[in-house]
């Protein structure tokens, strides 16, 4: 199966905020998340309301309805839409729901599908928008809680720590990472942060986890983000730059509970599937824009991904560079860790729009040379004690299908 008759079109997103008590920063329900991130998407691409026939969008962490995505449509103002989709996969809901609209415009179901991505807001007053349902199956109460276990920080510290015994990985080369990344926030304007940090920083910054420290922790934001998939055909028509969809690959529950392994994921298998669908290798990528929840996320991929052997991720890390134009270009606006992420609705929809900035040449002073494909990834659940993982690997490439 190849993606021959859809592109990417258009992008959106918005600013980044983090509103409180003690600043101005704007706040915005997430329904005006999702109306601003599609009139900005719908603009870049050219394209009115009235000829959108697709929606897809991404569930926010807060309980919702069943029926939430035709809430959304009919909050929008949408009318007699051809096809309607929603995404359910944590984490990573950027990658799989491009999969889905990339399918539906292809099997020419529909002509193009704007795609939408938000979570509960930040409230100035109230703090976190976000609200986790607790799972029914009683794994939390029974074997994460009574331990003093609260939430990912301290689930991924012992991934990390697990990784280092065993492998000899270092603070300073998963710092390395992250001081590449934050210099990368700082050439783009969409960017939560706009100032650099170096890599003794990063070692001071404090503890939160041990060994997870607070610049290993993703920043959560406010904000929406949006992608418009359509026919090439019609990209022709709007004289868009299109950016194609060479390959995708998933793997959900790739582990069961016995055979637990902390220092690796299914983002392998996602991404032989994805690899095999393009006919291309890890070594064709111009750039990576790998899920960035934590450095030892990334490092994990890298390995999994054939980038470099399991348990030298380290030593990987520390030889390679990754800025936009060094070795191997990876989250070259900054990725959620510096960027922002915008709860599990917005998960990795950073690194699939960053991933189209590049392609299509708009990087600015942060642009990949000659950059032609590259490689976008989203984990949700990850390593995080639970058998609910979802890996979903996407490779992109500049123009119309070939």
């Amino acid at each position: 199966m190849t993606f021959d008759d859809v592109v990417i079109a258009g992008i959106g997103e918005t600013e980044k905020s983090r509103p409180g008590r003690d600043n101005d920063q704007p706040y915005h329900t997430l329904e005006e998340y999702f109306r601003m991130a599609a009139d900005l998407t719908l603009a870049d691409a050219g394209v009115d309301w009235r000829e959108v026939d697709g929606l897809g969008v991404a569930r926010p962490s807060t309980e919702t309805p069943y029926r939430y995505s035709v809430m959304v449509a009919e909050t929008l103002g949408f009318e007699d839409l051809r096809w309607l989709t929603a995404t359910d996969h944590c984490g990573g809901q950027g990658v799989p729901l491009l999969a889905q609209a990339a399918m539906a415009v292809d099997a020419g179901v529909v002509e193009s599908v704007l795609c939408l991505g938000a979570d509960t807001p930040k409230h100035p007053e109230k703090g976190s928008g976000e609200v986790f349902p607790r799972d029914p199956r009683g794994f939390a109460r029974e074997y994460v809680d009574p331990f003093g276990l609260q939430g990912a920080n301290a689930l991924l510290a012992m991934a990390q720590r697990r990784h280092m015994d065993r492998f000899g990985t270092t603070v300073e080369q998963l710092g390395e990472l992250y001081v590449t990344q934050r210099d990368g926030a700082t050439r783009n304007p969409l960017a939560y942060f706009d100032d650099p940090v170096t890599l003794e920083e990063y070692v001071d910054s404090p503890m939160i986890a041990d060994p997870i420290r607070l610049f290993d922790c993703v920043i959560p934001v406010n904000a929406g983000f949006g992608f418009l998939l359509t026919t090439p055909e019609r990209a022709a028509e709007l004289g868009v730059d299109p950016v194609s969809i060479r390959g995708v690959g998933n793997s959900h529950n790739p582990e069961v509970a016995p055979r637990r392994e902390f220092t690796a994921m299914g983002i392998g298998t996602a991404g032989e599937r994805a690899f095999e669908m393009a006919d291309l290798g890890p070594g064709e990528m111009d750039f990576l824009q790998l899920y960035d929840d934590y450095p030892i996320v990334e490092l994990i991929q890298m390995e999994e991904l054939g980038y470099t052997e399991r348990g030298e991720g380290g030593e990987f890390l520390e030889r390679t560079d990754f800025s936009f134009d060094g070795d191997l270009p990876v989250n070259t606006g900054g990725g959620q860790l510096c960027a922002g992420q915008a709860g599990v609705g917005g998960a990795a929809f950073v690194q699939v729009l960053e991933a189209v900035r590049q392609l299509r040449g708009d990087g600015g002073d942060r642009q990949v040379p000659d950059a032609e494909r590259g490689l976008i990834t989203g984990v949700g659940g990850g390593q995080y004690g639970k058998n609910l993982t979802a890996h979903s690997v996407a490779v992109l490439e500049r123009g119309v299908p070939a």
